[in-house]
């Protein structure tokens, strides 16, 4: 399935959710058998077929990970996620852990990355009210092709950047600082204790796959087809184009990606191909591995 993006501004730039299922943004499909139908629909419906055991298991009928683009031509507010069991005990609802790639970086790109070095808990929140916490934080300079990882506690922001964002599926965050601007709540006290302050995050290696609870991704460099055959895969793919053109064929029907677009591969489709059509074409795998923990969804019901 192809969703239609839904675009949303914000005092910085836009936010285009491409996959969501999120109440507030509920993606499309707009092509595949299941076309006109939303995500949250679908879920209803196909359940495990669509997203595999293990993630219905952990998530139920919400879709588990979401995928939206960032333009950022300003700079965000200085934000902190929480983590699932914080999520969960206080707001019941999911954390959110995220991945950043840098699709495309301007002149004045910043990504505040937690600190530069450990802080106490009072030199943050005095640096907070004076505004001088942008001296305790660790400023990248990005490149179009890195890869971040947001993982809860650690304090993040962009500037003058273009972000694909890979994450569990929640907008649960905080803002913490919103460098002189009054316009908007800020969180600081309630999402306090949350913040690591020890914590910072630098670009991961490479074509690594990054694995994390919520998600998998795997960086794919599409230069001949690639036929997958899944005999017993728990999971759904999601297959999201960053540069190049592929095309996923799967029972008779052709999918057309280019930069920025993505396709969902449901669990139960077992066998599809995965064609280059142009050149340096890299495509970013995202699906859900199995957990061996309990989920705290889980619990709270039993």
């Amino acid at each position: 399935m192809k969703f239609l993006p839904e675009v949303q501004e914000m005092p910085w730039g836009t936010v285009e959710y491409k996959l969501a299922d999120l109440g507030f943004v509920d993606s499309m499909a707009c092509e595949g058998w299941l076309k006109g139908n939303t995500l949250s629909d679908i879920m209803q419906t196909y359940l495990e077929r669509v997203v595999g055991e293990t993630a219905f298991e952990w998530y139920g009928t919400q879709f588990p990970v979401l995928v939206k683009r960032l333009t950022v031509k300003g700079r965000t507010s200085l934000h902190v996620n929480p983590d699932d069991e914080t999520a969960e005990q206080r707001y019941d609802a999911f954390g959110k852990t995220a991945l950043w790639y840098v699709e495309a970086a301007g002149p004045d790109a910043r990504l505040y990355l937690g600190f530069k070095r450990p802080v106490s808990a009072e030199s943050f929140y005095k640096a907070c009210l004076d505004g001088t916490v942008e001296e305790l934080l660790q400023v990248v300079k990005p490149k179009a092709g890195e890869r971040y990882l947001i993982k809860p506690g650690l304090l993040h922001a962009a500037q003058d950047v273009t972000l694909l964002e890979i994450a569990e599926a929640s907008e649960l965050w905080f803002r913490l600082h919103d460098w002189g601007a009054t316009e908007r709540e800020l969180h600081l006290e309630e999402a306090f204790d949350i913040i690591d302050l020890q914590g910072k995050t630098r670009a991961l290696p490479g074509k690594d796959e990054i694995a994390t609870d919520q998600f998998t991704v795997n960086a794919i460099s599409l230069t001949q087809a690639l036929k997958s055959h899944r005999d017993e895969e728990d999971t759904f793919l999601v297959y999201l184009c960053v540069s190049g053109a592929a095309v996923l064929q799967s029972e008779g029907a052709n999918y057309n990606l280019k930069p920025g677009e993505l396709v969902l591969v449901p669990a139960e489709v077992t066998d599809f191909f995965l064609l280059p059509a142009d050149k340096g074409t890299e495509l970013l795998e995202v699906r859900m591995d199995p957990r061996e923990e309990t989920d705290i969804q889980s619990e709270e019901e039993a």
